[in-house]
């Protein structure tokens, strides 16, 4: 081997190895961010759990309200959500939520942007509501203060609702 090849091994090595040293402790965002279910309420809750400088905040992201769902499906339908949810976080893959009419049903679920509806490839349902719900409406009244838009969207201008899974606050 040569003397050039030597140092290009060499150099190439040392890029390999700093590479493994960062990636390996480089801090992961989705530890930071928990999604869980909270039953302990009249109505299912989905709860975000953000650890910014070690300490743990809880923010309410969607409310399981009786005049959307029976207590049985309400449970199952938050506890299913906050699993989802939970991969979206992890895996970064949605940024927004929206409501839509999917094969004649209401559903809520999770997009890559906004401009695509529940029926594109990518989208993930994260649940169904009764078909005379209006799901617009639905997802609005079912929205946290910290991921509601400030008022609901007019169906007469806008086609479907879409909301930021990562609001303008977000800590990260």
């Amino acid at each position: 081997m040569n003397k050039w090849q030597s140092w290009v091994t060499m150099g190439t090595a040392s890029i390999l190895v700093m590479s493994a040293i960062v990636a390996v402790s480089a801090p992961t965002r989705a530890n930071s961010v928990q999604v869980s279910c909270k039953t302990s309420t009249s109505s299912p809750k989905v709860i975000l759990s953000l650890a910014k400088d070690g300490t743990p905040k809880d923010y309410m992201m969607l409310n399981f309200l009786p005049k959307y769902f029976s207590d049985v499906n309400a449970v199952q339908n938050c506890q299913n959500t906050a699993k989802s949810l939970q991969t979206v976080y992890d895996t970064g893959s949605s940024k927004y939520l929206t409501a839509d009419k999917l094969n004649d049903q209401a559903v809520v679920c999770a997009v890559e942007r906004r401009g695509i509806g529940c029926n594109h490839y990518s989208a993930k349902v994260l649940f169904i509501l009764k078909p005379v719900d209006n799901p617009s409406q639905a997802l609005y009244e079912m929205l946290g203060s910290d991921f509601k838009q400030a008022q609901p969207s007019d169906a007469r201008t806008l086609s479907r609702t879409y909301t930021d899974t990562k609001p303008t606050w977000w800590p990260f």
